[in-house]
């Protein structure tokens, strides 16, 4: 995926008020950090206020992940609201991370859209609602059939299956 770096020079010399929109169409690519995206779309609307430039917009995109239960490869698709400020001029203030317009009038989304993402995907994807994942003796993918081991029960839980079968 190229860089995703957009002219906005025009909009930091704009007054207060003015508005600029960002069409985002990208195709697949690699944003860093393990985040692999098949798509990039949305609109983001860039609002220029005193000493910054607020980003607002809705983005779709679909990432590639793997299963939390079978470990299996999952392309999982997702919108979220993108919502950032970018400052006019660089800010270095030791510890904090701020996101800016370059000098020369570029805006980065990469890093912002990378993080965005990481912050909207869930803890545990699977790759189908059933998933019934690993077997825990031998790894034997349980969605593509038995494994053949035997389970024995743990002896921990010999008071609690005798508790529920009293109940039946």
């Amino acid at each position: 995926m190229k860089m995703l770096r957009y002219r906005v020079g025009a909009l930091v010399s704009a007054p207060v008020g003015s508005r600029m929109v960002l069409a985002l169409e990208e195709g697949p690519g690699d944003l860093g950090y393990g985040v692999e995206v098949d798509y990039l779309r949305g609109e983001i609307e860039l609002v220029r206020s005193d000493r910054r430039l607020l980003a607002s917009g809705t983005i779709a995109t679909q990432i590639h992940t793997q299963c939390a239960r079978c470990l299996e490869p999952v392309a999982f698709p997702m919108t979220f609201e993108f919502e950032e400020a970018f400052f006019l001029s660089p800010v270095d203030i030791p510890g904090e991370t701020f996101y800016a317009v370059t000098d020369d009038g570029y805006l980065f989304l990469t890093a912002p859209l990378r993080e965005h993402i990481l912050l909207n995907t869930p803890l545990r994807v699977l790759c189908r609602p059933d998933c019934r994942g690993l077997c825990p003796e031998c790894g034997q993918n349980l969605n593509e059939g038995e494994c053949g081991c035997v389970r024995e029960p743990d002896p921990r839980w010999a008071a609690l299956a005798a508790f529920r079968l009293q109940g039946e």
